[in-house]
């Protein structure tokens, strides 16, 4: 799950920004290209604990594998090699469904309120790497400036961030050729996902409920 739909299922738990900003912080690390070490504010640790809670729940919905297999076969069918193709449409996947949640109560409120969450909570956070304080601090100014990530709504944009994503694994990684197929193949890829993003809610919602 991506970033946007962990603010948005952090929401459901009425807790307040620093639990929404934890939820987003394994996430945002990644895409800095380090790791979370730790978080001193017990809001912000929680709401990392529920990053991961909330993953595994997502990661073993039955309709976000069937969607991943089928647009991973399609892909496939189009003539994109089977890495790749795997590899684009469970990214693929996660990144349309924040784009089809943009629209959800409580996730828009909850992601802007947690890049504006007090500073004090940022040297709190423990990273990877040396700089990471600094390059965290520069990316949640860029992130509260940009707003809402309405790019992920738009499948041309989608497409391009799954071939940056997916050129870190080489295995994974897309040539030109498959680079285009993806491209033209993400608005179905955009409809697929935000058929079955009802059903991916209500069985987060139900999982993250369970004890």
């Amino acid at each position: 799950m991506n970033f946007f739909g962990h603010a948005l299922a952090a929401s459901w738990r009425g807790r307040g920004p620093g639990f929404a900003l934890g939820a987003m912080l394994p996430d945002f690390a990644t895409m800095l290209g380090m790791r979370l070490v730790g978080a001193d504010d017990p809001d912000t640790a929680d709401g990392v604990a529920h990053h991961h809670a909330t993953d595994r729940v997502f990661h073993g919905l039955a309709p976000f594998a069937r969607a991943v297999v089928e647009i991973a076969d399609d892909l496939m069918a189009r003539g994109v090699a089977r890495g790749p193709a795997r590899g684009a449409a469970h990214v693929g996947f996660e990144l349309c469904l924040d784009g089809a949640l943009l629209g959800e109560a409580g996730g828009a409120e909850a992601y802007l309120a947690a890049l504006v969450v007090d500073p004090a909570v940022d040297g709190g956070l423990a990273w990877s790497q040396p700089d990471g304080a600094g390059r965290w601090s520069a990316m949640r100014a860029r992130l509260a400036a940009h707003g809402l990530p309405v790019e992920y709504a738009e499948p041309e944009r989608v497409a391009e961030r799954v071939e940056r994503v997916l050129a870190r694994r080489p295995l994974l990684a897309l040539d030109a050729a498959g680079a285009a197929l993806v491209r033209r193949a993400m608005p179905s890829v955009a409809e697929r996902v935000a058929a079955a993003a009802p059903a991916v809610l209500v069985g987060l919602r139900d999982g993250l409920d369970r004890p």
